[in-house]
């Protein structure tokens, strides 16, 4: 299969590493990668066993260094799609990459190559919403052009780019719903959301974080790996009305903290009077990480439901329940799914009031606290382990595949005839 993707190299997205480095590269899928590298270096193409690397040069210190880069991932790209066109892959795969995707769907119909887009995140409607609010410092200029790509690339993914996939592997039901709604054929899209792989999230494997800030302490703790928005700011709000309520309580929030993010955040809990009751534990391994979580007695889920994040499968969500904890989440469609049918949490309003609330209901009853934590475990095993979202994958790639070989044999026949 040749993959093209907007994501870094080397890979760490657990989607990319877990569903298809681990478990359809063991179950025989050779991939020929297009990912962008995160350091300068080389143009390369590095060979690990039955994954090959394509990528670019890059010097981002010389002279025009990122357009000289551009110009050579583009032209390694359109050198990839002259190869699936004369037919080297068996597999052609593009993920959020919503105007490529018509180079190497044309590839595709040329060669007679199944093509599949992977839609893992709304691109475009995320630029278009980051121009219009100006949610990134940027001229005028710029704003009035990432307003006129988003809109134009929107209507030729579309009418141009999906029609042209064989089948489109989208992240969640809600995101189905939404891309049918602009007339795609729901029996051509697949839902593949973001899950764990449970022999890494296995609770026997991993000890509770034994930290003395949270000793004798109710404890929450919370993932995330951006700390400067709102969504973390409700965490704090959650633990200062759990304060007043008369809680004994701590934060844990766990990922990636720099030092002007930890200035301005602690501006912010000296306001809200709980510099000693936040814990920062910083970017840890994963073992590390799921100590805490293992520890926490409560994990928070707060997500916000704007339109690029409703179609999202929270990560964070099923890490929390694959480690049999208990957790509250604020409402958003497949977080409530997801509590629903597991059993192992509660969900609550957008709101750091609300949130308290729920985490009260928990603190107040252990024992019930604990009873839907342990529910998780064999919910996330069941439906969100990488173990059996590659069973969907691979018998989806299987079909696609005896479909182009059924239509090679109709050909030779008809050519016998």
């Amino acid at each position: 299969m040749l993959f093209v993707a907007p994501d870094d190299y080397p890979a760490f997205r657990v989607d990319l590493v877990e569903l298809f480095s681990n478990h359809l590269v063991s179950r025989g899928l050779r991939i020929d990668w297009s990912l962008r590298p995160r350091q300068d270096g080389p143009a390369q193409v590095e060979e690990r066993g039955a994954e090959r690397f394509y990528v670019a040069r890059r010097r981002t210190a010389e002279k025009f260094g990122s357009l000289r880069y551009a110009m050579a991932e583009n032209w390694l790209r359109l050198k990839l799609a002259w190869r699936a066109m004369r037919g080297e892959y068996d597999l052609i795969q593009i993920r959020d990459q919503p105007l490529w995707g018509i180079t190497y769907g044309l590839a595709a119909k040329i060669s007679g190559t199944p093509f599949v887009f992977w839609m893992s995140y709304p691109v475009l409607e995320a630029r278009l919403r980051i121009a219009l609010h100006n949610l990134v410092p940027m001229s005028l200029p710029a704003r009035f052009a990432r307003i006129v790509y988003a809109v134009v690339g929107s209507s030729l993914f579309f009418r141009v780019t999906l029609p042209l996939a064989d089948h489109v592997i989208v992240q969640s039901k809600r995101m189905r719903e939404r891309v049918g709604f602009r007339g795609i054929a729901m029996a051509k899209m697949t839902p593949v959301p973001m899950g764990v792989s449970t022999e890494r999230y296995n609770i026997a494997s991993i000890p509770a974080s034994e930290d003395p800030r949270v000793a004798g302490r109710k404890s929450m703790a919370y993932m995330c790996a951006d700390v400067l928005n709102q969504t973390t700011r409700l965490t704090f709000e959650a633990l200062a009305a759990l304060v007043a309520r008369g809680y004994d309580a701590v934060l844990v929030i766990i990922g990636s903290v720099s030092p002007v993010e930890r200035e301005r955040l602690g501006t912010l809990l000296k306001e809200l009077g709980l510099t000693d009751r936040v814990v920062f534990t910083g970017r840890l391994p994963l073992k590390e990480a799921l100590g805490w979580v293992k520890r926490a007695d409560v994990c928070l889920s707060p997500f916000e439901m704007d339109t690029a994040q409703q179609v999202a499968t929270p990560t964070k969500l099923v890490e929390y329940l694959a480690m049999g904890r208990p957790v509250v989440a604020t409402v958003h469609y497949d977080q409530n799914e997801v509590i629903s049918r597991s059993g192992a949490g509660i969900v609550t309003a957008f709101s750091g009031e609300a949130i308290a609330e729920g985490v009260a209901r928990l603190f107040d009853d252990p024992h019930k606290a604990e009873a839907m934590g342990a529910r998780g475990p064999e919910w996330v095993k069941a439906n969100r382990d990488y173990a059996r979202l590659a069973d969907t994958v691979e018998q989806l790639y299987a079909t696609l595949l005896a479909g182009r070989q059924a239509g090679k044999s109709e050909e030779t026949s008809a050519r016998a005839g």
